[in-house]
């Protein structure tokens, strides 16, 4: 909410809407493809992703995995825009808008509610939403002479602070927040030395880090800021941009109660 801070920490942005399933959805394609290029985001490609049911596999099994995991193909359309720092992952029961170029919240719901405006005009209408989901990765890069204890809570460091002579390879924590009628947040800290790098259930499909951010190396914290909402609701862009906007909140809360009041300060020059 409000301005953007000059140096903000912020390198990857998520927001999704799972829907009713669209088992004909190739056939709008074209149409779709050609109200994205007009909208900003010229760019398209179709990729394919592949995913194991690990579950499926051990209740098949009498509690031993099988040589063969059950999988599942899913076909993503990706829309993207010129300079590839925003786009749009679109498959049969969801839109995806994820940048490596975040402003502010408002910015971000315009972007993806016009991306669910293309594809409920195309389709003929979208009849429900099932799942919203809105995640954050901010990096937190300590400047020459500063360390991460000046930009994160002491209780975020983890055993390395007490254990200062001994070589740690990453700490990692983990909470979760549950909010009555607004969803569940998430909220993970990984510190760890070298690149910046993304958690390994999410990968930016097409899309380039800012410079800033892609050039860093040495000691940092990844902040995975990640709330949801599960609840099937009849498919309204102002309902779910309200609840949207409850997310934001909720997870804005977990990430302001993460940081040093150093840090709003040295984003900010």
């Amino acid at each position: 909410m409000g301005a953007k801070l000059k140096n903000a920490p912020v390198f990857f942005s998520l927001g999704q809407i799972q829907h009713n399933p669209l088992l004909s959805l190739e056939n709008y394609i074209p149409a779709i493809q050609e109200s994205m290029r007009k909208a900003g985001y010229p760019g398209f490609k179709r990729t394919l992703r592949v995913a194991f049911n690990l579950n499926q596999a051990l209740a098949g099994n009498e509690g031993a995995p099988s040589e063969q995991l059950p999988s599942e193909r899913i076909e993503m359309f990706v829309f993207t825009n010129i300079d590839s720092t925003s786009g749009f992952v679109m498959t049969a029961n969801g839109l995806a808008f994820q940048t490596t170029d975040y402003q502010n919240f408002e910015a971000f719901w315009a972007e993806l509610r016009k991306g669910l405006e293309i594809l409920s005009t195309a389709v003929g209408g979208l009849a429900f939403a099932e799942r919203l989901g809105l995640r954050y990765l901010d990096a937190v890069m300590p400047k020459a002479g500063e360390s991460l204890s000046d930009y994160l809570v002491p209780q975020l460091l983890g055993l390395p602070t007490c254990m200062p002579t001994a070589q740690f390879a990453y700490s990692f924590s983990e909470s979760l927040l549950i909010a009555e009628n607004v969803g569940r947040v998430t909220s993970r800290t990984v510190i760890q030395e070298g690149g910046i790098g993304f958690p390994p259930d999410l990968q930016p499909l097409g899309l380039n880090l800012l410079n800033r951010f892609s050039s860093f190396k040495g000691e940092h914290a990844i902040l995975d800021t990640d709330g949801s909402c599960a609840e099937r609701r009849p498919f309204d862009l102002d309902e779910i941009g309200t609840h949207m906007d409850k997310l934001h909140d909720l997870a804005s809360g977990c990430f302001k109660a993460s940081v040093m009041p150093h840090a709003s300060k040295a984003w900010n020059e």
